[in-house]
């Protein structure tokens, strides 16, 4: 196997995915707490120096009281001199109490610092106590005049070095951080994954035709549980296939007996055992294919949103601070109801892939689907409308679907309707010349014979009249060309029976078919 081959293994396989998915989500995360950590360390630098800067002009403030007092404007340029020899400080102002400046020195803007602090400390005249009663009664603020005010605007040389120097260390912890869950989680996988290997295996041993092939089971879990199913099927394949043996001998028996009749009907079901073997195996192939991924996108979206509902208050935080900001392009304020929206989403997409595979299984092993008494039939109209509108392939198609208000629920299996739905709707489409046309789809309830009555009508080419009795075998399609597989109806047929219904089928060529699906309803009406 070349490079290539194996990159391409390794990128499709479920554990790589899982492990992809978990050290990207880990990452975002670490990198949001690493920003917000170093968000609130610059804060508390800057809330310190300005504490500092206070300081400074408080201090600025008692020593200029007497010359602002005395508007001596020499003294004051002194104060300024020597406050601005702090290399830390960049303006320092005196002004009188009715705005006035007396004395102004600032240095020359540095683009490269930070933003300047800025504060400002009111110039009093001291407290004027006359007796030790009343200093200790007094209210200084209500003794102290104000004279004036000193403006002090400081220039943290060092803010800039500290901002980098906590960047560069909180990123370095946070990516070791990184480094040792993904190492963490690497292991952990491998691990969870055995099982899963396992399983895989013995699954491409019975591709390659060998049913007697089995799944060690050595525990309790999901891979476990699959393990045993397609073990089940396999030994269902194995009695096909020793079937489809036993079928062969009297096919060779009835050649050396030259019983030309006979050859014929075995042929016939020999062939049919033997597509119905390729159909269960592909079935059961597809099954698993499709839904140990599908398992595994459900937990992982369960994850996802654990992860978003713990993530949102503080990127809302963010957001109140910081002002709206881009998450995966969008606007925040838009993606935070749609990062919920999409989990839900993906939650009854992964329950409805869930169940089509569970009656794809249980049809290719015999067994019946879980019927219930309250199906309502406009709801599994409005299903299977909804899935063939969503193939943008058919965006010339107009669909049309009317029921009475009061329609009766029927016994049956949801899906497995909605699946005949789809059929027939796929079908009337196919009908249709050029993929545009009109199919109506009308429900109502039959009161004289108790059944819930379904029509499915289109304006397409129709049906000609030699193919009508061939409608219900299987394998019989007028499109096989064009990748038609002739199973449709003939599932549609089986489904329909299940449900002790019927269907029947009224065509006119050129004029378009009308389908009518006739089933009980679940509970007869009193009369009136």
């Amino acid at each position: 196997m070349d490079l290539r081959a194996r990159t391409d293994k390794l990128r499709n396989s479920f554990s790589f995915k899982l492990f992809a998915t978990f050290t990207l989500l880990t990452a975002l995360i670490t990198t949001i707490f690493t920003v917000l950590h170093i968000s609130s360390e610059i804060d508390d630098k800057r809330a310190a120096y300005g504490e500092k800067a206070q300081i400074l002009a408080t201090n600025l403030a008692e020593n200029a009281r007497l010359p602002l007092y005395a508007e001596n404007r020499a003294a004051l340029m002194l104060l300024v001199t020597e406050a601005m020899l702090n290399p830390e400080i960049h303006q320092v102002a005196f002004s009188t109490r009715d705005g006035r400046v007396l004395a102004d020195a600032h240095k020359q803007a540095d683009h490269a610092n930070p933003a300047l602090i800025r504060k400002t400390a009111e110039v009093r005249s001291a407290p004027q106590i006359e007796s030790a009663e009343l200093a200790i009664t007094a209210n200084s603020s209500n003794t102290r005049a104000l004279i004036g005010s000193v403006l002090l605007e400081l220039a943290p040389a060092e803010l800039a070095h500290l901002t980098r120097e906590t960047a560069i260390k909180s990123f370095s912890l946070a990516f070791a951080f990184w480094v040792m869950v993904a190492a963490f989680a690497h292991v952990a996988l491998r691990k969870a994954t055995r099982s899963f290997s396992t399983l895989m295996a013995g699954i491409e041993t019975m591709r390659a035709g060998n049913f007697a092939a089995r799944i060690d089971v050595d525990s309790d879990d999901e891979p476990g549980r699959a393990a045993v199913a397609v073990n089940e099927l396999a030994a269902t394949l194995q009695e096909r296939d020793r079937e489809n043996a036993r079928l062969h001998e009297e096919l060779i028996d009835a050649l050396r007996m030259e019983v030309q009749e006979e050859k014929k009907l075995l042929m016939a079901k020999l062939i049919q055992t033997n597509r119905m073997t390729s159909l269960g195996l592909l079935a059961s192939s597809m099954a698993h294919e499709i839904n140990n991924p599908n398992g595994s996108i459900r937990l992982a979206n369960q994850y996802l949103v654990r992860a978003c509902k713990d993530a949102l208050p503080l990127l809302q935080q963010m957001a109140n601070e910081e002002g709206d900001f881009s998450l995966g392009g969008v606007p925040f304020s838009i993606a935070r109801e749609a990062l919920v929206d999409c989990g839900a989403t993906i939650d009854r997409s992964t329950e409805r892939i869930a169940h089509v595979i569970q009656d794809l299984r249980s049809y290719s092993l015999g067994e019946r689907n879980e019927f219930v008494h309250d199906v309502d039939v406009k709801q599994v109209i409005s299903g299977a409308l909804t899935i063939v509108r969503s193939h943008g392939k058919y965006s010339g198609m107009t669909f049309f679907s009317d029921a009475e208000a009061e329609l009766p629920a029927v016994t049956g299996s949801r899906h497995q309707l909605e699946q005949v739905l789809i059929n027939l709707l796929l079908n009337a489409i196919q009908a249709t010349p050029d993929g545009k046309g009109l199919v109506t789809v009308y429900a109502d309830c039959d009161q004289v014979n108790n059944q819930v009555r379904i029509l499915v009508k289109d304006d397409g080419e129709g049906i000609a009249p030699e193919n009508m009795k061939q409608l219900l075998e299987p394998f019989f399609s007028t499109r096989i060309k064009h990748g038609g597989s002739g199973l449709g109806l003939f599932v549609t047929n089986f489904i329909i029976s299940e449900h002790n219904g019927q269907i029947e089928f009224n065509s006119t060529p050129g004029a378009g078919t009308t389908v009518t699906i006739r089933i009980p309803i679940s509970h007869i009406p009193p009369q009136a």
